[in-house]
C-alpha cells in the first residue's frame, strides 16, 4: 500500500468517525467543546480559554460554537465581574445533551478504537 493510499484510508476513517457522531447526532468535536465548557463550571468559559482547552484558534472556536448556539445548546452571557467580557455557557438543553453523550461516550470510543485498530492492521 502506498503512502497516499494509507493517508486516504486514515482520512476516510476520520471522516467516518466525524460523520457518525458519538450519539444523538453530535460530532466528536462538538462533544469536546461541550465537555470543555462543562468542565469550566458555572460562570462559563471565555472563548480564548475554550480555544486553549480544545486546541483551536479563537476564530475556530467561534465557528464551532455557531451551530451549537443556533441549536440552543450554548449561549453567551456577560461576565458578572466584567461587563466587557462574554462567557460561553451551556443551556439546560446543552447540559442535557452533554450528560446524555457522556453517559455513552466510553462505549462509542471503544467501538472507534476497534475500528481504528482494524484500519491500522490493514495498513501494515
Amino acid at each position: 500500500m502506498t503512502n497516499l493510499e494509507k493517508f486516504l484510508s486514515l482520512r476516510s476513517f476520520v471522516n467516518s468517525v466525524e460523520s457518525k457522531g458519538l450519539v444523538y447526532g453530535a460530532s466528536f468535536s462538538e462533544f469536546v467543546i461541550l465537555r470543555a465548557i462543562d468542565a469550566d463550571g458555572d460562570p462559563g468559559i471565555r472563548r480564548v480559554d475554550l480555544a486553549k482547552a480544545v486546541e483551536l484558534s479563537v476564530s475556530g472556536v467561534t465557528r464551532a460554537l455557531q451551530p451549537l448556539e443556533k441549536q440552543g445548546y450554548v449561549m453567551q452571557q456577560e461576565s458578572a465581574m466584567d461587563a466587557r467580557e462574554r462567557r460561553v455557557v451551556l443551556t439546560a438543553a446543552g447540559k442535557e445533551l452533554f450528560n446524555d453523550i457522556a453517559a455513552n461516550v466510553d462505549q462509542r470510543l471503544e467501538q472507534m478504537d476497534s475500528e481504528f485498530q482494524a484500519l491500522i492492521a490493514g495498513l501494515n
